[in-house]
């Protein structure tokens, strides 16, 4: 029989997956709108806004599918990735919000210049640091940056030592 651990495992890796196919269309399409340059820059950016409306907040249900089968699966691991990442992890919650907001505002400014450009702007710089940060993240926990004490369960690294480097 199949031990239930890597069952989770499987299923843990099948939502990441999920969630990084689908989120990578959002990702790329607002860098690809942050670098959206010449005389069709405007058409580009609405046949992104258009292609990726069906999808922009759905792909999100991975990622909340993977944070709550990790919270309740893996405790331990859990609390050493919050505790040992929080600044990216931070920063990459703080990045889907704005990405989700920028881009409803964007999508029904009414016409209004000024808040479409300011939720473009949000939009493009928060595509380029949410897919960074969870990169850094993934990155230092299949590196095995993180360290933890089994005895005391204390988190045993140098703050941001785990996810500065290369």
């Amino acid at each position: 029989m199949t031990d239930p651990a890597h069952l989770v495992g499987v299923v843990l890796l099948l939502a990441m997956i999920a969630y990084v196919v689908t989120g990578g269309a959002d990702f790329g399409g607002g860098v690809w709108e942050l670098f959206a340059r010449g005389p069709r820059d405007r058409a580009q950016v609405q046949a992104l806004r258009t292609a990726i409306a069906p999808i922009w907040e759905a792909n999100h249900v991975w990622l909340i599918l993977v944070v709550v089968l990790l919270f309740i699966c893996f405790p331990s691991a859990f609390a050493a990735i919050m505790v040992a990442l929080h600044v990216p992890v931070s920063l990459l919650l703080v990045g889907i919000v704005l990405r989700g907001a920028a881009f409803v505002f964007q999508t029904y400014a009414a016409g209004d210049r000024v808040v479409e450009r300011h939720s473009v702007g949000w939009f493009r710089a928060a595509s380029a640091i949410t897919p960074l940060m969870l990169g850094i993240v993934a990155g230092a926990v299949a590196a095995g940056q993180i360290r933890v004490d089994t005895a005391t369960g204390a988190v045993a690294m140098l703050p941001g030592s785990a996810w500065l480097q290369p």
